[in-house]
């Protein structure tokens, strides 16, 4: 599916606060550009290090969407800005869900199962905060040879930077980033081969 941004707002100089509570007041273009555009990569990562079987990313990140939506945003209602950024949150959040996802909804043979133990994920999740996940990342992105590629997986990765912004500090165009991005994913899981 194909998302069409109409008038470009640039939610890139939003506050962490200003994004959720766009999400939260059900504004849709926001809510796309949330979702499938400004924390993309994020959940590509988690879901390319979690399944080691072919799924559909895009369904997986639509089951994340209805995660957070039930009961009116009940869970993103819980982020606290004054406790986390929202990408340490959503990183959190979304690698818990879909390695809870994995474990519940497909078992050893890759078959849906009707189990829905994910139900169970508890708010509380600052005080569980996985900080060597972080820590295994960074440590991927500094083994990085190429001093250019290095910078663009920091831009991405660790600051969600927009492919646009990228793609005009470093005088590329947006298509050949998303490139640059799919190719320093692979170099990364090469890098944290073993981790979960």
């Amino acid at each position: 599916m194909a998302f069409v941004f109409r008038n470009r707002r640039d939610y890139s100089s939003w506050s962490d606060k200003k994004l959720v509570s766009a999400v939260l007041d059900g504004d849709q273009e926001v809510i796309v550009y949330f979702f499938y555009k400004k924390f993309s990569a994020t959940f590509q990562y988690h879901i390319y290090k979690l399944f080691r079987q072919k799924v559909d990313i895009s369904d997986l990140v639509d089951e994340f969407f209805m995660y957070l939506y039930e009961s009116d945003w009940k869970r993103l209602r819980a982020f606290d800005p004054t406790k986390a950024a929202l990408s340490t949150w959503i990183s959190t959040v979304s690698y818990r869900f879909f390695r809870d996802y994995k474990r519940s909804k497909i078992d050893l043979s890759g078959l849906i199962t009707i189990s829905n133990k994910w139900e169970s994920f508890r708010g509380d999740w600052v005080e569980s905060i996985d900080t060597g996940v972080d820590m295994d990342i960074k440590n991927a992105i500094e083994n990085i040879k190429s001093e250019r590629d290095k910078e663009i997986a920091k831009r991405l990765f660790l600051e969600d930077a927009e492919y646009e912004a990228v793609a005009k500090e470093y005088g590329m165009t947006t298509d050949y980033v998303y490139t640059v991005k799919n190719r320093l994913l692979k170099q990364i899981r090469k890098e944290l081969n073993g981790y979960c």
